[in-house]
């Protein structure tokens, strides 16, 4: 009996330290996956900045066209709201872009949180798991000198 408890608590700490690796694995994936989150935000931040300013250039470039003819004045001025649409819409991916960065962050922050509070669980149910072994071996110590002494 004492000796399956043993085996039991040896089979629970050897899960646990399983646990443990697979939590600190989990962690590190968490980490690389948010240093590639950061990198994806920055150049699309970098690429609706480069779309923005190639925009306000075309702006720029309709204006004077309508300052240099009554008849292109139609088409600058359609293209000049079309652009406008086009940098409202690179704005609003640009502002969307780091909403969704903030909440890529949290949430990253949060699993690292809970996976923080599996380890800690996890070492202490070790911590317990080994006591209880250090005891039992302890128990069996006493065992075997009280079986020793009592023999003729």
């Amino acid at each position: 009996d004492h000796k399956d408890r043993e085996e039991a608590d040896r089979a629970t700490l050897a899960e646990l330290e399983d646990e443990i690796r697979a939590a600190e694995q989990r962690l590190k994936d968490s980490e690389q996956q948010q240093k590639r989150a950061a990198k994806d935000h920055k150049d699309r931040e970098e690429a609706d900045r480069a779309t923005l300013a190639e925009l306000e250039d075309e702006i720029r470039a309709a204006e004077q066209r309508l300052k240099d003819s009554e008849q292109q004045q139609k088409r600058a001025a359609k293209d000049h709201k079309d652009r406008e649409e086009a940098i409202r819409a690179a704005e609003q991916r640009l502002k969307d872009s780091e909403q969704q960065q903030k909440r890529a962050a949290k949430d990253h922050k949060d699993r690292e949180e809970a996976d923080r509070a599996t380890l800690a669980e996890l070492e202490d149910e070790i911590r317990a798991a080994e006591q209880r072994l250090k005891d039992s071996e302890a128990r069996n110590q006493r065992a075997a000198k009280e079986h020793t002494d009592r023999a003729p």
